[in-house]
């Protein structure tokens, strides 16, 4: 039996039409549409899409290969943010130019994934360490003799009416321009010394660029 899908009246298994209704149990056009619509898409000549594909696709790829390479070529040469000038070579450099000139929040992103590829956060971390060593290692009433035999000369010598100041700075290669890439990072001590013996010592904190 042949049951009506507007209905539900059972006809005979042949019938063209509703007995009740009347309704046309020939398949509707939207059904007659996706029984056709497999064998309309094999008989599509799908040239154009491939070359669609290939005009838009090889561009996207070359420039995504352009961008992710960075990272590693940086690591190649061994460069750090603050010897990238240093360490790798001037034509290399000119290659990858436009990319320090990126929008953001692209050139954010790039920048992060290039520090990655630096390993800057392990620099930063052996950094902290050795601040870290220093300061338990200075105490205050230390002769000055001993501070030096210990850090060795200071970045500069300070003189004031409370006595004599040392600056003392670790800039590590994650360090450029003064500012170190992606956080506040303490990397050196002000000493100061009376009568030759510490009397105190305070953290320098470089600032987030």
């Amino acid at each position: 039996m042949k049951r009506c899908r507007h209905c539900g009246t059972d006809n005979e298994e042949g019938a063209l039409l509703c007995s009740e209704c009347g309704l046309d149990f020939a398949p509707s056009p939207a059904a007659q549409l996706v029984a056709k619509l497999p064998s309309a898409i094999l008989a599509t000549d799908t040239k154009w899409l491939w070359r669609i594909s290939l005009v838009i696709g090889v561009p996207v790829l070359v420039l995504a290969a352009y961008l992710l390479s960075q990272g590693p070529i940086l690591r190649l040469y061994g460069a750090k943010p603050s010897s990238i000038s240093r360490r790798v070579p001037a034509p290399v450099r000119m290659l990858y130019q436009p990319l320090d000139r990126m929008p953001m929040p692209l050139g954010r992103l790039l920048r992060r994934y290039n520090l990655w590829w630096m390993d800057v956060e392990h620099d930063k971390r052996e950094v902290r360490k050795l601040v870290a060593r220093i300061d338990t290692s200075i105490t205050n009433g230390m002769e000055r003799s001993d501070v030096i035999k210990l850090l060795g000369q200071p970045a500069g010598w300070f003189t004031n009416a409370g006595g004599v100041q040392a600056l003392y700075m670790y800039w590590p290669e994650v360090a450029t321009s003064g500012r170190i890439y992606g956080a506040y990072m303490t990397n050196g001590f002000n000493i100061w010394f009376s009568n030759g013996l510490v009397l105190s010592k305070s953290p320098i904190t470089v600032e987030r660029e």
